[in-house]
C-alpha cells in the first residue's frame, strides 16, 4: 500500500521511460552486491510447498515469472530472484544491436491499469548481452532461472528470419535455462509478426535442429490471433515438440479494448489489464487443444493472486507479469504468491498443478 499510495504517484509524475531507466540504475547496484540482494530477498520472499513445481526439469519456487520487455539487456539478471520471481525472461534480444523507435515510446494508461509500448526491440545485441550475463553467472553461483527471449533483427527481411533467429540462438543457448522465441512484436513499426505457418515453420525447424541439448523452447504468440491462426501454430508446436506456448504478447488491435486513458491512441501494443480477458481465452483454447503435448505460460493483466489463479485455472502452468510490477511495486510477487497460496488452500489443492485447466471450459474464443 505504501508503494501504491505514496511512491507510485510520485514516480508517475515523470515520463515512464525516464523513471524506468532511473529505477534500473538504482537496482543495478543491487545486481552487483550479494549483501543487498540478500536484504531484498528477506523483504520480498514468500515460499509455500503448494506453489512449487518441477517443469522442464527445472525447479520453480512459485508460478510467477518476469515477462520479457522489462529487462531488455539483462541488467538486473541477478536481482529478479530477490524480488521473489521464480524466473526472469530477459530480452527480447536480437542478433544485431538496435536503437529502437524514437522517443517517447512508452505511455501509461492509469485509468486502464495498462501501458502502450512502442520500444521497437531496443537492445544492445546478443553478443554484448551474453557476455554480460556470463560475467553475472560467474559472480553469483545462484543466479535463478533465466529464460532468454530472442527476436528478429528489424533490418533482416522476413524470408531470412530463420537464419537470424538461429544466429542469436547459438549465442544464448549455453547461458539460458530456457529460450523463448518471440514471434509477435506489436511495438515494432510495420512488423506484423512471424506467426503465419510459412514464416514460422522454417524458424522452428532451424532452431529445433540446433537444439541438440534439448533446451526447453518456449514460443511467444500475440493477443490478436484468431482460432484458425492458433490452430496452425498449435500444429507446428506439436510437430517440433515446443515445450511451452507463452500467451500472450501485447495487443496491437485496440478496437475492442474499451480504453479510457488519454494516451490510448499512441502507437504500439497494449499491455496490462485491458488484454487479460483475451489472453485467458487464448490460454483456454491452447489448453483444450494441447493433448498434454506442451505447457502454457500465461501473460497479460496479472496484478493479484486472483488474476494469476484465473490464468492457471484457464490452463496456464506458469504465469508471467510485467505491467503488474510497474503498478504494484517491489512487493507485488510476494503479494500475488501469498494470495494465490490462500486461494489454493481454500480450494483444498495440495499443489498449484492440480488447479491447471479446471475452468478452461468457461472461456470461449471467438473466431473473429
Amino acid at each position: 500500500m505504501f508503494y501504491e499510495k505514496i511512491i507510485r504517484p510520485i514516480l508517475f509524475l515523470f515520463p515512464p521511460e525516464i523513471i524506468h531507466n532511473f529505477t534500473f540504475s538504482i537496482l543495478s547496484i543491487f545486481n552487483k552486491s550479494k549483501i543487498l540482494n540478500k536484504f531484498l530477498f528477506k523483504i520480498c520472499y514468500f515460499s509455500s510447498s503448494r506453489l512449487k513445481q518441477k517443469i522442464f526439469g527445472l525447479n520453480f519456487v512459485n508460478p510467477i515469472g518476469l515477462t520479457e520487455g522489462l529487462d531488455k539487456n539483462g541488467k538486473l539478471s541477478l536481482t529478479w530472484p530477490a524480488f521473489n520471481f521464480a524466473w526472469a525472461n530477459l530480452g527480447s534480444i536480437t542478433y544485431e544491436a538496435q536503437l529502437g523507435n524514437k522517443k517517447p515510446r512508452l505511455w501509461r494508461l492509469p485509468q486502464d491499469k495498462g501501458l502502450v509500448v512502442y520500444y521497437g526491440l531496443a537492445n544492445l545485441g546478443a553478443q554484448k548481452i551474453v557476455q554480460k550475463l556470463q560475467q553475472d553467472k560467474n559472480r553469483f553461483a545462484q543466479h535463478g532461472i533465466w529464460s532468454i527471449s530472442i527476436a528478429k533483427t528489424n533490418t533482416v527481411p522476413l524470408e531470412e528470419a530463420a537464419a537470424d533467429y538461429a544466429k542469436t540462438f547459438e549465442l544464448v543457448k549455453n547461458i539460458a535455462d530456457i529460450i523463448t522465441i518471440n514471434l509477435s512484436c506489436p511495438n515494432v513499426k510495420n512488423f506484423t509478426g512471424l506467426q503465419s505457418p510459412e514464416l514460422l515453420e522454417p524458424i522452428l525447424e532451424k532452431i529445433s535442429n540446433l537444439n541438440t541439448t534439448d533446451k526447453p523452447l518456449w514460443l511467444k504468440i500475440g493477443n490478436d490471433l484468431k482460432q484458425t491462426e492458433l490452430d496452425a501454430i498449435i500444429f507446428l508446436v506439436k510437430k517440433y515438440k515446443i515445450a511451452a506456448v507463452v500467451a500472450t504478447n501485447l495487443a496491437k488491435d485496440k478496437t475492442n479494448l474499451k480504453l479510457q486513458s488519454p494516451d490510448q491512441n499512441k502507437p504500439g501494443g497494449v499491455s496490462g489489464l485491458p488484454i487479460a480477458q483475451k489472453a485467458n481465452e487464448i490460454i483456454s483454447y491452447l489448453y483444450k487443444n494441447s493433448e498434454n503435448k506442451y505447457k502454457i505460460i500465461g501473460v497479460g493483466g496479472v496484478f493479484s493472486g486472483i488474476d494469476a489463479y484465473a490464468k492457471i485455472k484457464a490452463g496456464a502452468n506458469l504465469v508471467q507479469i510485467g505491467t503488474g510490477f510497474i503498478y504494484g511495486g517491489p512487493l507485488i510477487v510476494k503479494k500475488i504468491t501469498k494470495e494465490l497460496d490462500n486461494l489454493l488452500l481454500q480450494d483444498k489443492f495440495q499443489n498449484v498443478s492440480q488447479a491447471v485447466g479446471i475452468e478452461a471450459s468457461i472461456y470461449n474464443l471467438k473466431n473473429e
